[in-house]
């Protein structure tokens, strides 16, 4: 994935200290089970009884059953990951058509996991992963977030992974949530209602640009052409991260 100069330049004497094999603990860690354990959910919700299916869960700005929340979320758009402080894996949107191709391929015994059992140690996917996490967790030149596109060399798959740090009410850092998407019908959209179109760019930074269609009618955003884009045959590269098949 193509990461920004300021993450690049991290210091790996650093960044490579972070526990991927989730060792420590938090406030909010359930003990006594194996972190890899295929059935750590399960085990893990009897042994706190967890609220479940149509159990009301207050939040600060609503009250939702569990099912509620799991609706909303499995049919949100986007793969939504979230692992904790201490490096646990502890939550995906899984999708409700279990045969979907993902992103990012998650699984429900994968819930609970360390990150370094949920990343394939090939690749150098452990140390990019972990200059992810160290980077948000101290706030590294001052981000709180990171954006990195796949780059395909194709303009109909627009795959972007995005990580967020996210903090307890105190801004203290209580994990990293991602979400994944494949941008590309929303540009799609965009470009059909606006009257532009995206092209290759090669003086551009991020080598792909808006220009407005020639059309006399794009104006209106009625243009058959304004989502007309350049395609290029090319070998996608692994995108495999958050939380990846063992």
């Amino acid at each position: 994935m193509a990461e920004p100069k300021w993450l690049k330049d991290m210091n790996p004497d650093e960044y490579l200290k972070e526990d991927f094999d989730a060792t420590g603990k938090t406030k909010y860690t359930v003990e006594g089970i194996d972190k890899d354990d295929p059935n750590w959910l399960d085990k893990a919700a009897k042994k706190v009884n967890a609220a479940e299916g149509d159990d009301y869960v207050k939040l600060d700005a609503g009250l939702l059953t569990v099912n509620q929340i799991n609706w909303m979320l499995r049919n949100t758009i986007g793969e939504m990951t979230f692992v904790d402080s201490n490096n646990q894996f502890l939550w995906y949107n899984r999708p409700t058509d279990p045969n979907k191709k993902m992103l990012a391929k998650r699984t429900p015994d994968q819930v609970g996991d360390t990150m370094k059992a949920v990343h394939p140690d090939v690749r150098d996917v452990i140390p990019d992963a972990k200059k992810v996490v160290h980077a948000l967790r101290t706030k590294e030149g001052g981000h709180d977030d990171v954006y990195m596109p796949v780059p395909t060399g194709n303009l109909k798959k627009l795959v972007l992974h995005y990580y967020k740090r996210v903090e307890d009410d105190e801004g203290n850092y209580a994990g990293i949530y991602e979400w994944v998407q494949d941008l590309y019908p929303l540009v799609k959209y965009f470009c059909e209602t606006t009257g532009q179109k995206l092209v290759i760019d090669d003086d551009a930074t991020t080598g792909a640009t808006y220009r407005r269609n020639s059309d006399p009618d794009a104006a209106t955003g009625a243009s058959t052409k304004a989502a007309e884009v350049k395609e290029e045959k090319h070998e996608e590269p692994d995108t495999t991260t958050g939380a990846s098949q063992h």
